[in-house]
């Protein structure tokens, strides 16, 4: 593969990547880094894709996502620094407190899901991926995915309409 191709197909992808990486690890700056490291993975592995433009998104897809958990486990090691010397100038303009609590309330509820359930909601909704291709992401079985999908989707609606927010 090319480099004119691999960007035109980078191109195409990289908003989707972005968010799926995103949503996994909860950090802008993160998920930048991760899709980064993914896209150089992606290019210094090229050879390796096989079936060409058309696997393209899933290939890279999968190295996104492997490489954010691996992140993820990463800095479930790190230990937290110190924060007495630390400004709130330092992180610039902040959102307004609702749009905070907003945010809050969408990821610790989606923190309530097991790993595989929020796997499963995160590539359907934000990796904007079929139930067929979030199986061959996660190979595991269709049937699993939507049963992942279904007991989620439950609990997150379950979640929602005991904390009185409208869906």
């Amino acid at each position: 593969m090319q480099e004119k191709e691999f960007l035109e197909l980078l191109h195409k992808e990289e908003g989707k990547l972005l968010r799926i990486a995103w949503s996994i690890l909860g950090q802008e700056s993160d998920a930048w880094d991760v899709l980064q490291e993914s896209v150089e993975k992606a290019w210094s592995h090229r050879q390796d894709l096989r079936g060409g433009a058309r696997a393209f998104p899933g290939w890279i897809r999968k190295i996104v996502v492997n490489s954010a958990l691996n992140q993820l486990n990463f800095k479930k090691r790190i230990v937290p620094m110190e924060t007495e010397n630390i400004s709130h100038e330092d992180f610039g303009p902040f959102p307004s407190p609702e749009k905070v609590l907003e945010d809050r309330d969408v990821w610790l509820t989606l923190a309530s899901l097991s790993e595989s359930q929020r796997q499963v909601v995160i590539l359907r909704y934000l990796g904007d991926l079929s139930l067929c291709e979030i199986s061959e992401e996660l190979e595991v079985p269709l049937s699993t995915v939507k049963s992942r999908l279904y007991r989620a989707l439950t609990r997150l609606r379950e979640n929602w309409e005991r904390s009185g927010a409208a869906l």
